[in-house]
This record gives structure tokens, C-alpha cells and sequence, in this order.
């Protein structure tokens, strides 16, 4: 019992702290992410040893729920937050960056896991697919508040989270074709692909849309009855997802999809957008989550699963860091129209972080396999992501308002 309370503690303390220095942590070169990850290592067994995870029975589990409605929750405000002529608008690109940008980037992660690690096919497009998504929680502290706000243009912005709040859910789909060969030990038939892109996937994506109209349109009935003196839009934004979740996980459907479009078919049947946009919706969830998550994270850090890995572990985190996005990007540039510029396109090819979606999938994939290793990748490509990735964030910010020849607005084209 001293335990949870323990741990309670922490994860209370760190994001009260953070939060006093909120201002002054934007502008910085140490991110939130990384602050909460050092919190969690500090207290855990490789320093203190206040917290020992080892020792619960259900560590990789609680990590994995936890991470799973962490990505709910902010795919979904995402979508909520967005306004609807910005979806327009950003369509083109985030459409081609989930198609052929996703496939681009599962491939070049897949060979350098099997370059890297010499993992076999199966495995290492496993590997590959955990690491494709970019992650919402961390892209959103990069994106959002009134810093980058203030630089960086709507059109960067708005492609930026689209993007990541899509394809975490779009990653299962990935994730699960190379997931189910090796659990079936055989090669996909177009049945078993059908199954998992029209139920699982198409699926999702109705379940969630269906979700959101149906609270848009209640939302709609309450106000014109005056049923509630007034709502808490972060209140509906963490029930919305987590009934959303919930669901899909009863219908057996990909459940951080199926969030991000609830999220999205709210968005243009509500009336009361700009109510979400005056309460800074995403940002607050945003904060509330992050730090508690990578905190537990820190705690969970696998250190004998990587030091078992030795030098090849070293040698993927550089190749994902440097192949997997910037090669792919530069790819699709010619493609992506949507107004976005040569900066814009640098930004978008450094900053696709790895983060809390990858910490879902692998320890998924892990429970599923009973292989370790697809955690023990993943944990050392967040860890090196969150810190490469959030020490850049600040700087590059600032380098792409020197770019633009002065302060960036953010609802233009800057």
C-alpha cells in the first residue's frame, strides 16, 4: 500500500513543479518530456531506489494502459482543437505524410532494424511499424503554446498534429500485419487483410466519427433546451475519448483510431468550437498528461534489456533518428503543397518524435510474442528521442523565426 502512495506522490509532485515553471520551460532547451523522464529515473532503482517497478506484478501492463489512454485522450483533443478550415487546409499534406510518408517511413525503420540488430523480416517490420507513428503527446509540447504559437505558422502547425494524432491510431495497421505473421506463423492471406483493414481500421474510423456526431448533436439539444447552465469542454474531451476507447474495445476495433475520429466528427458538428478554442483545450489535456506518463516511463526504464542489446542498440537509435523521417519528407516535398515552405518542410522532416504510441505498440507486441525486444527498442528510441528531439525544439524555433525574417503568426502564412 506504501507503494502507491509512493508513487502517487510523484507523479502529483512533478507536474505541480513543472507547472510553476511553465513559462520559462517553453522557451528552454529541456522539455517537459525530458523532465518528467529524469523524475521518474531519479526516484526509481537506477538512482534513488524510493520506487522499485520491478517489483509490481503488472509494471508493463499498467505502463501500457496508461499509454494507451494517454494517446486517447490528446489524439483526441487534437482533432477537437483543430479547426475545421485547417483540416482544409492541411489536408493535402497530412493525407500524403499518412499514405506514402507512413510506408516510407515504416520501410526505412524496418531496415535498419534489420541492418542494425540483424533481426529476421517479420521481426524487424515489426520493429519498424512500432516506430513509425509520431507521437501526439510529445509533438503537441513542441507545437503548442504561445512560443511556438507565436513563430511557427498555422499551416506547420495544423499538418504537424494532424498528422501525429492520425497516424497513432493509422500505426495499427502497420503494427498488426507483420504482428500477426509471426503470432500465426504464416504469410497473410487477403482475407486475414481485409479483416484487419475494413473491420479493424475502416471500422474504427466509423465507430469514432458515429461517436462524435452523436455528442455534437446531444451537445446541440442541450443548449437549445438550456438542459446545462454550461459545459467543461476538458471534462467532455476525457469522457468523449474514453467512451470512445471503450467501444472500440468492445467491438474489437483499433481503439486510438477510433478516439481521433470521434474527435474528428465532433469537431464539424459542434456548434461551440470557438468555447474549445478560448479554454486551450488540447494544451491544458496536453500538460496533464505528458508529465505523468513519462514519469512512469522513467520509472520503467528497461536499463539490463538495453545494456543485453550492447552496441547495435546505439547504432539503430542514430539510423531511426537520422532515416526514418528527414529522407522521407524530403521524398514527398515537391508533393505536399498546402503553402508550406522550405522551412516549413525542415521542421516537419526533423520533428516526428517518438514517444508514447511507441511505448504502447511494443509493449503490445511484447505481451502478445513474449519478446522483450520490441520493448527494449522502443524504450531506447523514446528515451532518445524525447531528449534529442527536446533540446532541438527550442532552438529550432527560433532559427525558423530567424528564417521567416521575424515573428511567425499563427494564423498565417508566414
Amino acid at each position: 500500500m506504501k507503494t502507491i502512495y509512493q508513487v502517487m506522490l510523484l507523479l502529483a509532485a512533478v507536474p505541480l513543479v513543472l507547472g510553476m515553471v511553465s513559462a520559462m520551460l517553453e522557451r528552454s532547451w529541456i522539455s517537459t518530456p525530458i523532465l518528467a523522464t529524469t523524475a521518474g529515473i531519479l526516484a526509481g532503482p537506477a538512482v534513488a531506489g524510493w520506487i522499485q517497478p520491478q517489483d509490481w506484478p503488472h509494471l508493463h501492463t499498467i505502463l501500457k494502459e496508461a499509454a494507451r489512454i494517454t494517446i486517447a485522450v490528446s489524439v483526441l483533443g487534437i482533432a477537437i482543437r483543430t479547426p475545421p478550415e485547417s483540416w482544409r487546409r492541411a489536408a493535402r499534406p497530412t493525407a500524403l505524410l499518412l499514405t506514402l510518408g507512413m510506408a516510407g517511413m515504416w520501410a526505412m525503420s524496418s531496415l535498419v532494424a534489420w541492418g542494425g540488430l540483424g533481426a529476421g523480416a517479420a521481426t524487424a517490420l515489426l520493429i519498424g511499424a512500432i516506430l513509425t507513428p509520431t507521437d501526439p503527446v510529445v509533438a503537441t509540447s513542441i507545437v503548442t503554446g504561445p512560443f511556438a504559437e507565436g513563430i511557427l505558422p498555422d499551416r506547420l502547425r495544423s499538418t504537424l498534429s494532424l498528422e501525429s494524432g492520425a497516424n497513432d491510431g493509422l500505426g495499427y495497421l502497420f503494427v498488426m500485419l507483420p504482428l500477426t505473421v509471426i503470432l500465426e506463423r504464416h504469410d497473410l492471406d487477403a482475407a486475414r487483410v481485409a479483416l484487419i483493414l475494413f473491420k479493424e481500421v475502416l471500422g474504427a474510423a466509423l465507430l469514432g466519427l458515429a461517436a462524435g456526431w452523436l455528442v455534437a448533436q446531444t451537445l446541440k439539444i442541450s443548449d437549445r433546451h438550456k438542459l446545462a447552465e454550461q459545459h467543461s469542454f476538458h471534462g467532455l474531451t476525457i469522457a468523449l475519448s474514453l467512451v470512445a476507447l471503450a467501444l472500440a474495445r468492445v467491438v474489437g476495433v483499433d481503439d486510438i483510431l477510433a478516439a481521433f475520429s470521434a474527435g474528428a466528427g465532433f469537431c464539424f458538428f459542434a456548434n461551440r468550437r470557438e468555447d474549445f478554442e478560448e479554454q486551450s483545450v488540447q494544451e491544458t489535456i496536453s500538460k496533464l498528461l505528458t508529465v505523468p506518463i513519462f514519469t512512469l516511463f522513467g520509472l520503467a526504464i528497461p536499463w539490463g534489456g538495453w545494456a543485453g542489446i550492447g552496441w547495435p542498440l546505439l547504432v539503430l537509435v542514430g539510423g531511426i533518428l537520422l532515416l526514418r523521417r528527414p529522407p522521407v519528407v524530403a521524398a514527398l516535398s515537391p508533393m505536399l503543397g498546402a503553402g508550406l515552405r522550405r522551412r516549413d518542410l525542415m521542421f516537419a522532416g526533423w520533428f516526428a518524435p517518438i514517444g508514447v504510441a511507441a511505448m504502447f505498440y511494443s509493449l503490445d507486441a511484447a505481451e502478445k510474442t513474449g519478446d522483450m525486444i520490441y520493448w527494449h527498442v522502443a524504450s531506447a528510441m523514446v528515451a532518445a528521442s524525447i531528449l534529442i528531439h527536446g533540446v532541438t525544439a527550442a532552438p529550432a524555433v527560433r532559427r525558423y523565426r530567424s528564417a521567416s525574417g521575424g515573428p511567425g503568426r499563427s494564423g498565417g502564412d508566414s
